[in-house]
């Protein structure tokens, strides 16, 4: 099964993103945008788990939970990767100040690495909750072209106090995305 490790969003931040995905739909076109059930932000892509592996799977993302406590991160602004040349992907940037995010996701790829071999991302983890991805250069405007359209920035705060481990269907209709198992943060003491 494809399976990935995320954060997911509160009611309000999906709205803001949702209004602000609207306004961007009118001025870009050859944008594929992210469905609203499937927002959300990636500590780790996992990719193909097998079903005996699952158990595995779980007590390490147990462990790294064990590593880091509750947090909040703010999504703060429209922005594309890569950040020089030809756009891919229209996401929103995550901030958080206090480390717990990046300890988090250290700690993550560690359990993973350790106990399944799954082999960190070798790129720079940029924390990010992506909003479409770019199918047609000739009909996108560009990110300067889309912060002029419409809200680019605060887009609200998420409180975490978990994370999930998900799966992911494809469908003609684009992926679908459901929890197989929910990993609570702990207040540290």
């Amino acid at each position: 099964m494809r399976t990935f490790v995320a954060i997911e969003l509160n009611e309000r931040t999906r709205n803001a993103l949702l209004d602000a995905q609207q306004a961007l739909r009118v001025a870009a076109g050859g944008v594929r945008w992210v469905r609203p059930n499937a927002l959300h932000l990636t500590l780790k892509f996992i990719g193909e788990l097998r079903e005996p592996d699952l158990p595995l799977a779980v007590r390490s993302l147990e462990e790294a939970t064990r590593q880091a406590g509750p947090f909040t991160m703010e999504l703060t602004e429209l922005s594309s990767f890569p950040s020089r040349g030809a756009p891919r992907v229209i996401h929103v940037r995550v901030q958080e100040l206090t480390g717990e995010l990046e300890r988090l996701h250290d700690a993550v790829n560690r359990a993973l690495a350790d106990n399944l071999g799954i082999a960190p991302e070798k790129r720079r983890y940029i924390p990010h909750v992506t909003l479409g991805r770019v199918k047609e250069l000739g009909a996108y405007p560009g990110l300067e072209g889309l912060k002029s359209a419409g809200r680019s920035e605060g887009f609200g705060a998420v409180n975490v106090h978990s994370i999930v481990l998900m799966k992911s269907d494809l469908s003609p209709g684009g992926a679908v995305y459901s929890v197989i198992h929910r990993f609570p943060l702990e207040q540290r003491k």
